[in-house]
């Protein structure tokens, strides 16, 4: 709202400015498609080119991305899997590949080829199918490279051959070695598309949901070390379930504890105005800026951006049901967070918090906790 905006600072301005160019530039790469979303390099190189121009960190970017990216997956899943027998019969059964028919209908090579599995393999049925199609997916050379996994109305597929199926290499993503394959050793071209569209994906398939898992733990491990260092009691989501404890944020404080707020910032986050939200840049404390403590019993780590549609529509409703179940919080975006006067905070329950874990706490006992990168970076000359 333009009254909203004349009332922000000059820095919160230019951090608004930067938020919106971001989230353009975010649709234009979604609706255009292109190279960009289909080729591992491509994608990155365009990620740090627009990183540099935007002066958007390249985590931030490419999480802010696919936040975005996965509302076009939703909006387009029912057509994918209302008409995928049309797209393998018009064009897969005529030699197109899987690749290319992702690029085709602007849809995740990976997501296009398990909808290609579910229709062209034929898998037991006494088995767990979705199951296996997962591993199918994650190994197909394995999964799928004998004939006999095609079922019957598609083996024709199997004769259209595109120029790379007489002589090819692949390079396995999870052991990093190349797997040859000629007329001696033959692999079905099923096997052979579904391996080369997750390889393509730069933002899904099961080489990314590792890698997103791997992250997430990460995060919550180093926020479990900060604590502890600091020496504050807390239970950790695993704590909390093994006492059946339900609907669990990554941390829960035995006793509210207190944390330090700019008063600036109005109390609804801790990042510093200066865009901090969008760059790497510690938290320090400044003489002319008050302060204020704000009660926390909980804290929930979040391992991607804070954009406006993701924070509402999935993370603020959980966290306010921590709230209603534990008491206010405070939702940690460790890759930064979209213009804070953007996002709810749940009746001013929920804090929402960019890069690093707060380095100041206050005990229930009146004891003030300060990091040592917070006593670092305030160290006297």
């Amino acid at each position: 709202h333009n009254w909203q905006y004349s009332a922000l600072t000059m820095a919160e301005k230019k951090s608004a400015l930067r938020y919106d160019a971001a989230e353009e530039w975010c649709i234009k790469i979604i609706e255009n498609g292109g190279n960009v979303l289909f080729d591992v390099k491509t994608f990155d190189d365009e990620m740090s080119k627009a990183s540099q121009e935007l002066g958007f960190p390249v985590e931030s970017l490419n999480s802010f991305l696919r936040n975005i990216h996965l509302k076009h997956v939703k909006k387009n899943a029912s057509a994918l899997r209302n008409s995928a027998q049309h797209f393998i019969r018009k064009y897969y059964m005529e030699g197109m590949s899987i690749l290319n028919l992702a690029k085709k209908i602007n849809y995740p090579p990976s997501m296009v080829a398990r909808s290609i599995v579910e229709h062209v393999a034929s898998f037991d049925t006494a088995l767990n199918r979705r199951k296996l199609i997962t591993e199918a997916i994650r190994d197909p050379i394995r999964i799928l490279s004998s004939p006999t996994i095609i079922a019957e109305a598609y083996r024709g597929s199997e004769r259209v051959l595109n120029a790379k199926a007489e002589e090819s290499t692949i390079r396995d993503p999870f052991s990093g070695q190349y797997i040859f394959h000629s007329e001696h050793n033959q692999i079905t071209r099923l096997a052979r598309e579904v391996m080369e569209a997750t390889q393509a994906d730069p933002l899904y398939g099961p080489r990314f949901d590792k890698e997103r898992n791997f992250v997430g733990v990460e995060y919550e491990i180093i926020l479990e070390q900060t604590l502890r260092a600091m020496g504050i009691p807390f239970e950790t989501e695993d704590q909390l379930r093994i006492r059946g404890t339900a609907r669990t944020p990554d941390i829960l404080f035995p006793c509210p504890v207190a944390i330090q707020i700019p008063q600036m910032t109005d109390m609804k986050s801790t990042s510093k105005p200066e865009d901090q939200h969008l760059e790497l840049r510690p938290q320090t404390e400044r003489k002319d800026q008050g302060y204020i403590w704000k009660m926390v019993c909980w804290i929930d780590s979040k391992a991607l951006f804070g954009d406006v549609a993701t924070h509402q529509t999935s993370v603020l409703p959980q966290a306010e049901a921590y709230v209603h179940r534990f008491g206010p919080g405070l939702v940690l975006y460790w890759f930064g967070h979209a213009p804070i006067e953007r996002l709810g905070d749940g009746h001013g329950d929920v804090l929402v918090i960019g890069w690093n874990v707060p380095q100041v706490f206050m005990l229930p006992t009146g004891e003030v906790i300060r990091s040592k990168q917070y006593l670092n970076n305030n160290v006297k000359p």
